[in-house]
């Protein structure tokens, strides 16, 4: 069955959407193992709760996957906020990479959540700085987590 882009359903893909997070983070390298641990239970709790608040501002959660049969072979996250969107993670499998996956995922995000949308990056992570500067993102600032600097890259929807 050629894959198919579906909404999250926690009590279907969660434990599959754990997996692919912490397979492509360690083939990356660029999170420190004990920080990895954290950042998968931090995930696992954003996707289980659903919505929550930082800085007393409250987001929901919007979440996709990519099925192929029961399998997810990817998965896009995102907190929604009152006046943005910050995308968390979108990652494909490394045998489903360079298909078109990431950008008919991207699309998804793009059409159902609010413009701008905000993501961090490593980098020296030059192939997703790539992907998303593909996609219309632009580097609008940057941060440090891990002693590793990471950009901002921010999308705008164009005006009519």
């Amino acid at each position: 069955m050629v894959g198919q882009i579906r909404k999250y359903n926690k009590s279907i893909h969660l434990n599959q959407v754990l997996d692919i997070f912490k397979t492509e983070e360690k083939l990356l390298g660029l999170v420190p193992d004990d920080a990895l641990q954290k950042e998968l239970d931090d995930l696992e709790k954003k996707l289980l709760n659903g919505k929550g608040e930082d800085n007393n501002n409250k987001w929901s959660i919007k979440a996709w996957v990519i099925v192929e049969g029961d399998v997810v072979i990817g998965f896009a996250f995102a907190r929604e906020y009152n006046l943005k969107t910050k995308l968390n993670c979108l990652y494909i499998l490394k045998d489903y990479k360079r298909k078109g996956w990431g950008t008919k995922l991207m699309k998804q995000v793009k059409q159902n959540c609010k413009s701008p949308i905000e993501l961090p990056v490593y980098e020296e992570n030059k192939i997703a700085v790539a992907f998303y500067n593909k996609h219309e993102f632009l580097s609008t600032g940057y941060g440090v987590e891990h002693d590793r600097k990471y950009l901002v890259m921010t999308w705008h929807k164009a005006k009519s």
